[in-house]
């Protein structure tokens, strides 16, 4: 018996050690950043809070209230006492896109691992922000009388108020991908402008937008040629371009586009490259788009028909009533006073490299822009989810600098 029992464990023994040796290693290259972690599918009836518990991140839930009476909501993973980074997703998004790759790579996950209180916002209009003092978003259409405009004027300074008083910190990092950009740029020259200034360390923009007439985005190329914010105002009164909307939406835009757009896809609204993970991007559809007012459409459009970077244009009769003058406003880059961080993509559609070159005439000899890069072959999307993390660790570096993590909280693979 002990004879047969001893041979047992000379068979059993190597496979296990051979285990143990293989999970060690597994932990080791995780720790290293050397190994990708698994990408758990999302599916749409999934909740932040049930995503995030595999992580053994508990998610707060919080509720701003703008000064023109929007109610935005924001999912907060919690680090009291730590460094604040503020994530604010693009057009058409929501705060799941930090969340959708695997999480060493998914940037909301990534910060809270590295240590940071991170908050993830949502802007006015869309699934988590659908909220008003006055107006409700399905019976009345003033709740959609918005665009990105609205979201830099008010939304911001919301956001970053409400998050400094209850954490109690002086300031935060404020990380905007594409429309999230493009609020920022709004802020940083609005009213509030000496406030933001004084409480956001470091503003990183994923993918700025401001010009667009060389973007190739396949949506807002249609929709310049097809005035489809026109076409839309009238079939879609309230929001447009809704999760749950998807099967009529792309049947109705199959029509007035001529077989242009058949569906609304990540891919037609962003495009993507070979950096890209598919199934990073079938997690992101999961819960996009996330819908917007039409009004934000036509502002992008307006953007794209002439190069300049401003207000919405309301026609003359409509300027003088909104702004005093018959021409629209224009944006005013050079009150951009904080630390900025510019990441750009070489395959970027929207964001297009071109027309980022306009945005840093604009920004020439500003001493306030302390990074710029181009990053090869990515797309506007390769930030949510991309196959690499060389801007991730770029972004550590900046971080370091500007907001460090100074207690003891280290990376931690959970």
């Amino acid at each position: 018996g002990s004879r047969a029992a001893r041979q047992h464990l000379k068979t059993v023994l190597p496979s296990a050690m051979k285990g143990l040796v293989l999970l060690s290693i597994s932990c080791i290259l995780l720790q290293l950043g050397l190994a990708d972690e698994p990408l758990p599918k999302i599916l749409h009836s999934e909740t932040t809070q049930d995503y995030l518990k595999q992580y053994g991140i508990a998610v707060e839930e919080h509720f701003v209230l703008t000064n023109d009476n929007y109610i935005l909501r924001m999912f907060r993973l919690p680090r009291p006492n730590a460094p604040v980074a503020l994530l604010q997703h693009g057009v058409l998004a929501s705060s799941w896109c930090w969340l959708v790759n695997s999480p060493d790579k998914s940037l909301g996950i990534v910060l809270w691992r590295m240590g940071y209180d991170v908050w993830l916002t949502n802007s006015r209009g869309n699934t988590f922000s659908r909220n008003h003092t006055e107006y409700k978003p399905l019976l009345n259409q003033k709740f959609w009388n918005y665009t990105f405009d609205d979201m830099g004027y008010f939304d911001v300074v919301a956001n970053v108020h409400y998050i400094l008083q209850m954490t109690s910190k002086k300031d935060l990092t404020f990380i905007g991908w594409s429309q999230g950009t493009t609020q920022m740029f709004i802020a940083a020259q609005g009213p509030d402008r000496e406030y933001l200034n004084s409480h956001v360390n470091l503003f990183v923009a994923l993918s700025p937008v401001s010009y667009l007439t060389k973007q190739t985005s396949l949506l807002l190329s249609a929709a310049r040629k097809f005035r489809l914010g026109v076409i839309l105002g009238k079939a879609y009164p309230y929001d447009v371009f809704s999760w749950s909307e998807l099967p009529t939406l792309g049947s109705f835009l199959c029509k007035v586009t001529f077989g242009v757009i058949c569906e609304i896809t990540v891919d037609v609204i962003c495009g993507r490259s070979s950096v890209d993970n598919s199934d990073a991007i079938l997690n992101l559809a999961a819960h996009f788009p996330a819908g917007t007012s039409v009004k934000d459409l036509e502002h992008y459009e307006q953007f794209i028909d002439w190069e300049h970077f401003g207000r919405f244009d309301y026609g003359k009769t409509g300027n003088m009533e909104h702004y005093g003058t018959n021409d629209v406003p224009l944006y005013n880059l050079t009150n951009l006073q904080m630390p900025t961080a510019l990441f750009t993509g070489s395959k970027d559609t929207l964001a297009d490299p071109e027309d980022v070159k306009r945005l840093m005439k604009d920004l020439q000899g500003n001493d306030h822009v302390v990074y710029s890069k181009e990053y090869e072959d990515y797309s506007h999307l390769t930030w949510m989810v991309g196959l690499t993390d060389e801007w991730i660790n770029d972004l550590k570096v900046l971080l370091k600098q500007y907001n460090p993590v100074t207690s003891m909280v280290s990376e931690v693979v959970v």
